[in-house]
């Protein structure tokens, strides 16, 4: 989409390319450090040993009746256990996972098996590996295919965690069997000095028969919890020095989130822990991390020099420092062990010109402490964002680090990865990600960033359509877009990557959607005005046969589209949900569409707006002189819509989109063509609600009639002779036969859609209407039912047919028989409306269906084939009672960030 390119919201990190050296460093990586290592190489990769004395053997549950039938990827999930214990001197986190495989999609799920860890602070451990057949335990830890790899799954976002997984694949594993398997990480990122933390899940996005989760600390130790969606407590022990905490949860049902859902929603059942009393706490953890050297090296020091000789103002100096650290010192992050959370010396950075957010932070804040800028860190959670007010103080709830700076009284929040801006600071994008915890002693709680101003996300459009020489002749078609504030430098970014020919091909592709015949009729313009970080672009086509016959084949029409608009007025994917829609906010477009007509013109002037407390849409509508002005405006006014909301967020985007456009019409039938010009018509504006929702009901009752067909199950009329089973011969034809006839009915219902819509059902249903007989309302439903019916009857019978069930030749010949009774019923009707006995033609379509009904009913009832090869019986598959844990997992960790 258009507004993808213009508006890529790039994450967090849009950098400079510095493109040789990063393919070079990319290509390092994966060919030294991304080869899978043999087992037999890898002891210093893993051990395997018993499970720790301290954990506690648990039973897996037994699946429910409804999780058999929610089975995930083919496997059912029966444990998931985690058990952690947090001592002074260790933590050792305990996983136990068993699930069973359903089906073939199952064993393929259950059969592979990944345990990520980080070899820089933590020791894997495997303790057993078992499948579990008919109630036989068949270990398969020593015959196991094991390796270590490294998969650095954030390395195309530029960061290389050096964390690396244990693959573990099982051979022999089918389905019914269950995979039981055990392992523990062993260590601490000495980064958090001791102090823990962590979260762990009692409910995922797939059913689990049983969730246990245990941690284990000292009594000396002062553990905060807080519980999110649950209100089961832990049951607390005390027994050898230590504080023994049990949460044990069963046949918990999974939790599904729609998408678009923010990710601040989390509705999944809970339980974060955390050593630190508050967020003062974290900042006070964090302060050593962030503490500008007091001496610079002589790089650094040189453009501290360079920057406060050429800028003398405070607020210069600040953006002058911003600039270099993002034009000169790209992103790539080596986060590994304690780099995870502190960033590298300022010197070592600038030096080797590259580093992640938090090494560019720190470089930041020690070129604007050293030009006497007063400047602190600041952590924040890019996706968390809100949700992060509501969470337990701990360092692992932030995932980037920017810079609070204050100058002339004012607070400016800075973001050193971002693509260079080089706006003036009145136009400086400044980002919003909600709260944010200052790195610095007095700190207390948590500080809200600057609130987005709409302006930040601003585009205006001025559209020209030149057909002043007539719609007969190509249109010249002009774009002209202003973007300012953050959506300017996400352009900016995109254009020092792609060349203009690339940008405008794929411009002019997103509108060939509404415009086949467009060609580029000059290149594509861009004029970048850096200071008031705003770019201009300006596209220019040529529009042929834009004018295309109306419905009625008597005149033409012009469609007048506005695709950057519609884009924002689409629906959601999912527009029934449980879980709140997230909005792209701020956000303001507005386009300007001006059509130079060719004569004049019977148009009306309207103005037309929807508000909805998510957005507001505004279209006017005038004419000046021979100039159609047309004019759209959406803004964002919120950035979620609840779930309770959907309905009314749904059913006035569908009013703005009816709006969102124009067409202009004239006849071609009058001597002198009549231009009329209309708002753009939509289906909604043809809807037939009333036939609509008794269409939607009749398709209800098909569904349920063709579920009791389903299950009727007589008994076969032979054997399974192995001569004559299979589908071969004229059960081949049938087969044919059977999966082509719901298509026949397409047409049918296609057509009915258009008589039905409700200009065209007044004309033949009103009394006194031109077209009005009293048997068209009767006629027109009796055809509806039966181009439901018939299709939905036959599409349940092409499963049976595969599946060789005892019903079907009973059925097939019930549905064709019911066929040459709907046609039958159908001519009549008809004949009754027109007033005229049926066709020759009607009458042999008759004749055709009753000879071809009672053809195949004679093979269904003496064929051979058939008697031996329907023979399957109807009955209830019931899953096998084991499953695994959740979302393809490893069992959820208590997090150390």
């Amino acid at each position: 989409m258009k507004d993808e390119l213009r508006l890529a919201q790039g994450a967090e990190c849009v950098r400079q390319r510095a493109a040789w050296l990063m393919a070079w460093l990319t290509a390092w990586l994966v060919a030294g450090l991304a080869v899978p290592m043999p087992a037999l190489g890898a002891t210093a990769q893993y051990s395997i040993g018993p499970a720790p004395a301290w954990v506690v053997p648990v039973a897996p549950g037994v699946a429910s009746a409804g999780q058999a039938g929610q089975n995930s990827e083919g496997e059912i999930y029966l444990l998931s256990d985690t058990q952690s214990l947090a001592d002074d001197a260790q933590r050792v986190t305990y996983h136990r996972v068993v699930s069973t495989a359903v089906n073939a999609s199952g064993v393929d799920a259950v059969a592979n098996i990944d345990i990520p860890f980080d070899p820089s602070y933590q020791s894997l451990v495997l303790h057993a590996i078992n499948i579990v057949r008919h109630g036989r335990v068949i270990p398969k830890l020593a015959t196991a295919r094991i390796q270590v790899i490294q998969r650095e799954t954030e390395l195309e976002a530029r960061i290389y965690d050096g964390t690396k997984t244990v693959n573990v694949f099982l051979d022999d594993v089918r389905p019914g069997d269950t995979v039981d398997y055990s392992y523990s990480r062993i260590g601490r990122n000495r980064v958090f000095k001791g102090i823990d933390f962590g979260t762990v899940l009692l409910q995922f996005g797939t059913p689990v028969a049983r969730i246990h989760v245990r941690l284990l600390v000292p009594q000396s130790k002062s553990i905060k919890f807080a519980a999110a969606n649950t209100t089961l407590k832990p049951v607390v022990r005390e027994h050898d020095g230590r504080r023994d905490y049990l949460w044990d949860v069963r046949d918990v049902p999974g939790q599904t989130v729609e998408e678009g859902a923010p990710d601040w929603y989390a509705p999944y059942a809970q339980i974060a822990w955390s050593e630190f009393a508050d967020w003062a706490a974290v900042a006070r953890w964090a302060q050593p991390l962030y503490q500008v050297p007091e001496s610079l090296s002589p790089a650094l020091q040189a453009q501290v020099d360079r920057i406060a000789k050429s800028q003398t103002a405070p607020a210069a100096r600040m953006l002058a420092a911003l600039q270099l650290v993002q034009g000169e010192v790209r992103y790539l992050g080596v986060e590994i062990g304690p780099n995870s959370q502190a960033p590298n010396a300022p010197a070592l950075v600038y030096a080797r010109r590259f580093g992640d957010c938090k090494d560019k932070t720190l470089l930041t804040l020690t070129l604007l402490k050293h030009l006497g800028i007063d400047a602190r860190a600041a952590l924040v959670n890019t996706d968390l964002q809100r949700g992060l007010a509501d969470a337990l103080p701990a360092p692992g709830m932030f995932d980037h680090v920017l810079v609070q700076a204050r100058v002339d009284g004012k607070v400016w929040w800075l973001d050193p990865t971002r693509f260079t801006q080089k706006a003036d600071l009145d136009h400086l994008f400044q980002p919003d990600y909600g709260p944010a915890l200052i790195v610095d002693p007095a700190t207390q709680g948590l500080t809200p960033m600057r609130h987005a101003d709409p302006a930040s996300a601003r585009r205006s459009l001025s559209v020209t359509f030149d057909a002043s020489a007539g719609f007969d002749k190509p249109v010249r078609y002009t774009v002209q877009t202003t973007t300012t504030g953050e959506p300017a430098e996400a352009l900016r970014a995109t254009l020092s990557t792609t060349s203009l020919a690339q940008v405008q091909k794929n411009y002019m592709n997103f509108y060939a959607g509404d415009y086949p015949h467009i060609t580029a009729a000059a290149p594509l313009r861009v004029r970048d005005d850096e200071p008031d970080n705003r770019i201009v672009t300006t596209e220019t086509y040529a529009i042929a046969n834009i004018a295309t016959p109306s419905d009625d084949g008597k005149g033409h029409e012009v469609d007048i589209h506005l695709p950057d608009i519609v884009q924002l007025l689409n629906d959601p994917v999912a527009t029934v949900r449980k879980s709140p829609l997230l909005l792209t906010y701020p956000q303001d477009v507005s386009q300007q569409t001006v059509v130079l007509l060719p004569e004049d013109w019977p148009i009306k002037p309207v103005s037309t707006i929807i508000d909805d407390p998510a957005f507001r849409f505004e279209q006017t509508v005038k004419l000046d002189g021979l100039h159609l002005i047309i004019t759209d405006h959406y803004q964002a006014l919120s950035e979620e819509v609840s779930a309770k909301d959907m309905p009314r967020y749904v059913g006035d985007l569908a009013r703005a989109r009816s709006i969102a456009g124009y067409e202009l019409t004239w006849s071609d039938v009058a001597a002198t063509p009549t231009p009329v010009a209309t708002a753009k018509a939509t289906g909604l504006d043809r809807m037939n609600w009333p036939l609509a929702l008794l269409a939607a009901g009749m398709l209800g009752c098909s569904a349920w009639l063709a579920a009791v067909a389903y299950r009727y199950d007589p008994s076969p009329r032979g054997t399974a002779d192995p001569r004559w089973v299979g589908i071969r011969g004229w059960l081949m034809v049938l087969a044919v036969v059977v999966a082509i006839k719901p298509l026949m009915f397409i047409g049918a219902l296609k057509y009915l859609a258009g008589v039905m819509a409700i200009d065209r059902w007044s004309q033949l249903t009103t009394y006194g209407a031109a077209g009005y007989n009293a048997l068209w309302a009767p006629l027109l439903l009796f055809e509806l039912a039966a181009d439901i019916v018939q299709p939905v009857l036959w599409l349940m019978l092409l499963p049976l047919f595969l599946q060789r069930r005892s019903s079907v030749p009973r059925l097939i010949m019930l549905m064709l028989l019911a066929g040459v009774v709907l046609h039958m019923t159908n001519m009549v009707l008809v004949g009754l409306v027109h007033g005229k006995p049926a066709t020759s033609d009607q009458i042999w379509q008759v004749v055709g269906s009753v000879i071809g009904t009672a053809f195949w009913s004679a093979y269904l009832l003496q064929s051979r084939r058939v008697k031996a090869t329907f023979t399957q019986r109807y009955r209830l598959r019931v899953p096998p009672p084991l499953p695994r844990t959740v979302d393809r997992v490893v069992a959820v960790e208590p997090s150390q960030g």
